[in-house]
């Protein structure tokens, strides 16, 4: 499957709509930043776009990641203005990840709790 990209379907999208090609140019480029922006900002473990997909953080990567972050945080050493500008960014990126990982445990939990739930609840009524 090779994927298009967007500016596959401006133009056909502009002339279905009868619309001005810089107003779908606009919309659609709106989306893909927010888009980008949720990816990187790593708001859930799940982000599900329609008719595009979904895209899922690995949980079992999070680890490897934050002591990559921790290690390169270790080695810096902020004595020039790019220095502390890196170390702000790296402290902001293992922020994202930690809490990545903390809403993908209140998730696995709540879960769990459910199905405790879910499995006495079934148990009483074939009592």
């Amino acid at each position: 499957m090779l994927p298009k990209s967007s500016k596959h379907f401006i133009q056909p999208t502009a002339e279905e709509l009868d619309c001005s090609v810089t107003l779908v140019e606009d919309a659609v480029g709106f989306f893909y930043q927010e888009l980008r922006k949720a990816l990187v900002e790593m708001r859930n473990p799940n982000i599900q776009v329609v008719n595009l997909g979904s895209f899922k953080a690995k949980p079992d990567e999070l680890p490897k990641l934050v002591k990559k972050y921790e290690k390169h945080l270790e080695v810096l050493q902020p004595e020039t203005f790019n220095q502390m500008a890196l170390r702000l960014d790296l402290e902001l990126r293992l922020e994202r990840v930690k809490n990545l990982q903390k809403k993908i445990a209140d998730e696995r939990e709540r879960r769990r709790e459910f199905m405790r739930y879910r499995n006495e609840r079934t148990k009483k009524n074939m009592e």
